[in-house]
C-alpha cells in the first residue's frame, strides 16, 4: 500500500481512500466502487514499484485517466450520500468580501449573444485540450508521461478533495434569480448548455478544475512545448474568464484553481527530478530551448 503515496498516484488515491471511507461509514453502495478502484490502483503501483518500467507506468496512467472520469461521474450521488450542505453562500460571501460582487453577476452586464458564444467555445474548449493532454504522452514523448501525470493527478486528486469538502452548486444554479437575463447564442451556445446541464454533477465548483487544469497544461508547455504555450495561451485565457462569464464559477474557485495548478506543477517537476536521469533532464531542458 505505500506505493500508493508515490507520484503520480498520491493525491489521487487519497480522495479515493477518503470518499470511500465517507461512504462506507454510511453504508452506501458508492463505497464498493471505490474501494474496488483503490484496490485496483494499489495492485497496478506495486506492479510497477516491483519491476519499474515505461508499460507499467503506462498502466498507472491509463487507470487514473479511467478512474478520474468514472469518479467524477460517481461524485453525483456518492458525495451527496456524505455530504448534504452546499456551501454556495460561503463562497459568494468570499467574493463579496475580495472583490464586491461575485464576476459572475458583475459581468453579466456585458452578455451579448455573438460574446456569449465566443465564450461557450472558450469553456468547450477545455474538453479537446484535457482528452488530446491525457492521450499524448502515451504516443510521442513518453519520457514525459510520468511527469504530465504526476502533476495533472495532484490537479484532479486535490480538487476532487475540495468537491468532497466544500460541495457547491455555482452561481448559475444557487442564485439564477441575480441573473437578469439569460445567456443566449448561437449552436455553440446550446451545445455547451447541453453538456453543462446533463454533465455536471451538482458538487463541482470549488476549486475550478477548468481554470487549473488548463493553468497546468499551459504551465507545462512553457516548460516543454514552448511554442505550443504561445497557441495555447488566449482560448486558455478566454477560457478562464468564460468561467464567470457563464455563471458557473465564484471567483475564488478560479483563485483557488490557478493556486492548485502551482502546486501542481510544482509537484510534476519534483517527479521528474527524482525519477529521470541528468542526461535525460538535459535532453528535455534542451528540447524546451529549442522549441
Amino acid at each position: 500500500m505505500v506505493e500508493l503515496f508515490e507520484l503520480p498516484l498520491r493525491y489521487f488515491s487519497a480522495y479515493v481512500a477518503a470518499i470511500a471511507g465517507a461512504n462506507a461509514l454510511r453504508m452506501t453502495v458508492w463505497a464498493l466502487l471505490f474501494c474496488a478502484m483503490l484496490a485496483v490502483m494499489a495492485w497496478l503501483a506495486r506492479r510497477h514499484s516491483r519491476r519499474p518500467g515505461w508499460g507499467r507506468l503506462a498502466a498507472v496512467c491509463a487507470f487514473l485517466a479511467v478512474g478520474m472520469n468514472v469518479s467524477y461521474q460517481s461524485m453525483a450521488g456518492a458525495i451527496p450520500a456524505v455530504r448534504t450542505v452546499r456551501f454556495d453562500a460561503e463562497l459568494l460571501a468570499l467574493d463579496r468580501w475580495l472583490v464586491g460582487e461575485t464576476p459572475a453577476i458583475l459581468l453579466a452586464r456585458l452578455a451579448t449573444p455573438w460574446l456569449t458564444e465566443i465564450m461557450s467555445l472558450c469553456y468547450i474548449f477545455f474538453m479537446p485540450l484535457l482528452f488530446l493532454s491525457l492521450l499524448r504522452y502515451f504516443f510521442r514523448r513518453r519520457e514525459l508521461l510520468g511527469e504530465f501525470y504526476a502533476g495533472l493527478f495532484t490537479v484532479y486528486g486535490l480538487g476532487f478533495f475540495g468537491y468532497l469538502l466544500v460541495p457547491a452548486a455555482g452561481p448559475w444554479l444557487a442564485y439564477p434569480e441575480q441573473f437578469d437575463i439569460t445567456l443566449s447564442g448561437g449552436p455553440i451556445t446550446a451545445l455547451n448548455q447541453m453538456m453543462v446541464e446533463q454533465g455536471s454533477n451538482r458538487v463541482d465548483v470549488w476549486p475550478s478544475l477548468h481554470c487549473s487544469v488548463s493553468t497546468f497544461i499551459l504551465g507545462f508547455a512553457w516548460r516543454h512545448h514552448r511554442s505550443e504555450f504561445h497557441y495555447l495561451l488566449l482560448p486558455v485565457v478566454g477560457l478562464w474568464i468564460s468561467t464567470l462569464y457563464l455563471h458557473y464559477h465564484y471567483f475564488i474557485d478560479v483563485l483557488s484553481g490557478f493556486a492548485l495548478a502551482g502546486f501542481a506543477l510544482y509537484e510534476s517537476s519534483r517527479y521528474a527530478r527524482n525519477h529521470l536521469t541528468p542526461n535525460t533532464i538535459n535532453k528535455e531542458n534542451d528540447n524546451a530551448n529549442a522549441a
